[in-house]
């Protein structure tokens, strides 16, 4: 009778471990590789289940993630990443995102989507905070962890970005057009490739012109469709200008022919205007100079939402491939 009972304990023991088992959810899809790699840290060889919250690392070959919604990620060779059902978090090497409607590639804090079903979007993230994004087909958009748009990358291109310490509130840095759209006063920043709602006296002189602009988010919305947030300038320099006809048919905005019906608007005041830009040499220089000390790079930087960018040297979106990615890969069949 004891042994009868024993063994009926060991059953039910084995029972519920099958039953505890399955809290990890259902299956999201497969990861897919050319050779060995770590799945929640045991190891696998041509391809495993992944499910939501999974730990992916390569070795020498790139893997590819394919997810139950149609979703395909590939993540080069000495890559980490946590995928989950609605974002892949890539925490180490490169990642790679094939257009998914709101799936994201999420890295050190920032959220990178493709913009449409065809658009190609890749991320790497190295030893330092420094977010390296490219759109490799098709248009980029990068946020912050509040969901500001901080970059709108086009095919071809590609930027470092890095979030500042001091998150939002740090200094917003812009250099570009001065237009008007929508009866606001607009800047739209060359680096970047979004545009910032003006608050501020002293600035409609300088409609149609290149500017370089600081100030600091404020916490309205913005009323213009399509900029990303609204900042109170605290100095505004000229660097060029005029120039800037383009930019404004681009987006639908008004250049130097409605500098009449902004300055109305805005009260301009040659007074102000000189306090602005007094007061924006020193912002932006220290703007530009806070985001180089923090490893950023040199030539042009802005800082948009709390987010230092600037222009990649060397082309990440021009590579084909990435580091261990083969020919072909093997079929999902065990």
């Amino acid at each position: 009778m004891t042994r009868l009972l024993m063994r009926a304990g060991l059953i039910l023991l084995v029972i519920g471990a099958f039953t505890v088992a399955p809290a990890a959810g259902p299956a999201i899809g497969l990861a897919v590789t050319d050779g060995g790699f770590q799945v929640d840290h045991s190891r696998f060889w041509g391809n495993t289940t992944l499910f939501d919250g999974s730990i992916v690392e390569t070795s020498t070959a790139s893997s590819q993630l394919r997810l139950t919604s149609g979703v395909e990620v590939r993540l080069a060779a000495d890559s980490r990443a946590r995928v989950y059902l609605q974002k892949a978090v890539i925490e180490r090497g490169y990642g790679q995102l094939f257009g998914a409607g709101s799936y994201e590639l999420e890295a050190v804090t920032l959220r990178i989507s493709a913009s449409a079903p065809d658009a190609v979007a890749r991320v790497h993230v190295g030893s330092t905070r420094i977010v390296t994004v490219a759109a490799v087909r098709g248009a980029v958009s990068v946020r912050n962890a509040a969901g500001v748009l901080v970059a709108s990358i086009e095919a071809g291109r590609s930027l470092d970005l890095q979030p500042q310490d001091a998150g939002a509130s740090a200094p917003t840095h812009a250099t570009g057009c001065l237009l008007e759209k929508s009866g606001k006063l607009i800047v739209v920043d060359q680096t970047t490739n979004v545009f910032i709602e003006l608050g501020g006296d002293g600035l409609a002189k300088e409609l149609g012109n290149k500017v370089e602009v600081t100030g600091v988010a404020e916490t309205t919305s913005p009323t213009v469709q399509g900029a990303s947030q609204v900042i109170k300038v605290a100095g505004i320099t000229r660097i060029g200008k005029g120039g800037c006809s383009t930019t404004a048919k681009k987006i639908g905005a008004v250049g130097a022919a409605g500098a009449a019906a902004a300055a109305a608007g805005t009260g301009a005041g040659a007074a102000g205007a000189g306090a602005a830009g007094a007061a924006g040499a020193a912002g932006a220089a220290g703007a530009a100079g806070a985001a180089t000390a923090a490893g950023i790079g040199i030539g042009t930087v802005a800082v948009v939402g709390g987010v230092a960018a600037a222009a990649t040297v060397g082309g990440l979106a021009a590579t084909d491939s990435l580091p261990g990615q083969g020919e072909t890969l093997p079929s999902a069949s065990r």
